[in-house]
């Protein structure tokens, strides 16, 4: 029987470079993370010949494009390959003597604008995906998108790189983003974990020094989100699960349904990789990450995990080394939702309102205008309290200043302004809030747009 072997044939700047390399090739590493950060690969070479610091000097961005190819791997006279990606060369340096080089390469775009250019740019009415659509088509890659549609209202990317901002973003509804071939992948981690195991493991595969570890630092039994929209006048309460472990969440919304999805999307990432396991072993081809894997025979150990990054080692033999997170059970449903429109009083959900996803809660009625306390045309109103918060900005985001606003009100109050008698009319961030028909209430009044 032919023995197991592995090999990596390597396409450098689109130029078979296999038989080049093949020599001087001391260790090649793939470093596959299923989301958060770059995939990258790293080359050790012996340059013996001393070509690579002559003629074959390398260049920052020359693309490497190398396979993972095993032979008899699992069965006599098979051949299977493994694609790694798409890579560029971001860092070498050199040793000596004899002279060595070590090669890096990560997965991004071939326009450095991704990462470097700082951009501001209003995004309204559109959703997860095409935001995805446009920022991929900025750095000349394509967008692929493989989670249910989301709906965004409003959100600014403030001097912000299009991968911070993007990958930001992504990350508060609950989502995952790496970059493989080219491609700009969105994926749902959830949808993932609830997929089938690629493989079943047990201790006889492990090398030793397996590690495994749970802490409760930092989990969560519930959220309690609450975020005031300055602009709708409204404040977004959601609140899922239970329990003394409460979360607290502020991120902005721009309505119910995005509250809701934010808030369990942070509840569930606060949650997650709260256990976790470190293995080695020898590689099992096809294994990547975003895999679920099963361990056995570990008592309490044992259960479903999900693989979180696969480290490919090839020099003296074929090892993969694997980052592993229990799946956990996710909340998925909110307890409660609700909009405040004015002190006391919160609109409940009937037909035609806005239903928030996972919830059965109460939702927004009729889109901005509340049913009860409508504002009329020549009707008196009390001032009872002012209202103040930030309009919704991109990852990091905070309060706007004041130049940035583009004075939409909601639209119950579109025909309306307000004075005062001793000051100038306010700014829409800083509107007072009106209830009821009680009377003029001190100094202000409204007073219809002629």
């Amino acid at each position: 029987m032919e023995p197991r072997r592995a090999d990596v044939p390597i396409l450098y700047n689109g130029v078979n470079a296999a038989v080049q390399l093949a020599p001087c090739l001391s260790s090649f590493q793939y470093v596959d993370v299923a989301s958060g950060s770059s995939d990258s690969v790293s080359l050790e070479i012996n340059d013996r010949e001393r070509r690579w610091i002559g003629p074959w000097f390398p260049v920052k961005g020359d693309v490497l494009q190398p396979t993972i190819r095993t032979f008899n791997w699992t069965g006599e006279g098979q051949v299977l390959q493994f694609p790694c990606g798409i890579f560029r060369v971001d860092d070498f340096s050199f040793k000596g003597g004899p002279v060595k080089m070590s090669l890096g390469a990560v997965a991004l775009p071939a326009d450095t604008s991704f990462k470097t250019t700082e951009r501001t740019e209003t995004y309204e009415n559109t959703t997860l995906e095409e935001i995805g659509k446009t920022i991929a088509g900025r750095a000349g890659i394509a967008l692929f998108y493989e989670a249910d549609a989301i709906t965004i209202e409003l959100v600014e990317q403030n001097n912000q790189t299009d991968c911070a901002f993007f990958s930001s973003l992504v990350d508060t509804y609950g989502l995952a983003l790496k970059i493989y071939s080219n491609k700009l992948v969105v994926f749902s981690e959830a949808a993932y974990e609830a997929r089938g195991v690629k493989a079943v493991l047990t201790e006889a595969d492990f090398d030793p020094g397996w590690t495994w570890n749970t802490t409760l630092t930092g989990t969560y039994t519930g959220v309690k989100y609450e975020y005031p929209n300055s602009d709708k006048n409204r404040t977004f309460t959601v609140t899922a699960g239970g329990g003394d472990r409460i979360l607290s969440c502020n991120e902005p919304a721009g309505n119910l349904a995005e509250a809701t999805i934010i808030a369990l999307a942070a509840l569930n990432k606060a949650n997650r990789g709260t256990t976790t396991m470190s293995i080695s072993m020898m590689a099992r081809p096809g294994l990547i990450a975003s895999d679920c894997v099963e361990i056995r025979g570990l008592g309490n150990l044992s259960g479903k995990y999900y693989v979180e990054q696969v480290t490919h080692s090839l020099g003296s033999g074929y090892k993969m080394s694997l980052e592993l997170r229990r799946v956990e059970a996710r909340i998925t449903e909110a307890k409660s939702i609700s909009s405040t429109v004015e002190e006391g009083a919160v609109e409940t959900g009937s037909s035609g309102g806005e239903e928030s996803p996972g919830g059965s809660g109460s939702g927004e009625v009729g889109g901005d205008e509340p049913e009860t306390g409508e504002l009329v045309i020549g009707g008196k109103y009390t001032l009872t309290s002012k209202k103040t918060g930030s309009r919704r900005r991109g990852p990091g985001r905070y309060p706007a200043p004041r130049s940035s606003y583009r004075g939409t009100r909601p639209r119950h109050l579109l025909d309306f302004q307000y004075f005062r008698r001793d000051a100038e009319p306010h700014h829409l961030k800083d509107r007072p809030r009106l209830v009821g028909e009680s009377g003029i209430g001190g100094s202000a009044w409204l007073k219809k747009i002629t």
